[in-house]
């Protein structure tokens, strides 16, 4: 398997596991289990389990330097915390299609900070590619519904959302390029679950105790929303440039309604085929056209 085609399966695996986790975390909520403890919950417990693995395995992969220490924390603090909290909360102010959108826009603004920073040259297929996942994501989640619930605050978290979760493609770069993938992704993972128990401490966010059954659900989402595809985000970053990547990883709403019609038996509307098509053309343009 070669470099790019590896990085494409990588990528569109991540997203594949992101949008059935999204499809389970809708099984979760059913079940009385809140979304800000499932944010919480999945970081840490992959953080947790990832350390006392390579502490019994290799500890030379938990090896890095103090300097490139501070880059794995920005990485997991604004990369993954802050576009998992900044999204939680754009759905509490909207709903959860707007909040999917507007994070969606990061792509746009991947290829923006790019060009201006000159790291990469945006083609015109790939501009096209961007708008074509952009605009497919809309259509797809109802972004022109007359029912949409829109507020101010919910598109400011949305943005701030969309801003992280760019971060995280165009900065894992940096973090990530001296180190294996297990490295980068259990690191970061920890810094983020530091995070997140930082805030807890504070008294900013307020849990309710569960019982063994769930935290077994919950590890096991853990697994298949974070540990999973965070190794393959990892690797196939690694692969592929920062905006090709992240307009790839815009097939994770695709799999989400896919897999919700499957097994929750929710409706699939014409309008959602038609904008899963406009993604899935968005990332085959980036191949047949490739640069």
């Amino acid at each position: 398997m070669n470099s790019r085609l590896r990085g494409y399966v990588s990528i569109f695996t991540a997203a594949f596991f992101w949008g059935s986790s999204a499809t389970a975390a809708k099984f979760l909520f059913q079940h009385d289990i809140s979304p800000m403890l499932i944010v919480q919950s999945r970081v840490i417990v992959t953080a947790f389990f990832l350390t006392m693995v390579l502490l019994f395995l290799n500890r030379k992969l938990l090896h890095v330097s103090l300097r490139d220490l501070t880059d794995f924390a920005l990485l997991g603090v604004i990369g993954v915390a802050g576009a998992n909290y900044a999204y939680y909360m754009a759905i509490q102010a909207t709903n959860v299609g707007i909040a999917i959108l507007l994070q969606y826009t990061a792509p746009a603004i991947v290829a923006v900070y790019m060009l201006l920073s000159r790291q990469e040259k945006i083609s015109r297929v790939k501009t096209l590619a961007i708008v074509l996942s952009l605009g497919g994501s809309a259509i797809m989640l109802g972004a022109f519904s007359p029912d949409v619930h829109i507020t101010t605050v919910g598109i400011l978290f949305g943005v701030a959302s969309a801003i992280c979760f760019a971060f995280f493609n165009v900065y894992n770069k940096v973090a990530g390029k001296h180190y294996s993938v297990w490295t980068a992704v259990t690191w970061t993972l920890i810094c983020a679950g530091l995070f997140w128990i930082a805030v807890d401490i504070l008294g900013r966010t307020d849990l309710t105790p569960i019982g063994y059954p769930e935290l077994s659900i919950l590890t096991g989402f853990s697994f298949s929303s974070v540990l999973i595809p965070y190794y393959f985000y990892f690797t196939g970053l690694k692969h592929l440039a920062a905006s090709t990547a992240i307009i790839v990883s815009t097939l994770e709403p695709v799999v989400a309604i896919c897999t919700s019609f499957i097994f929750l038996g929710e409706k699939m509307e014409v309008f959602q085929i038609a904008g899963g098509i406009f993604i899935v053309s968005a990332v085959v343009l980036l191949e047949v056209f490739r640069e």
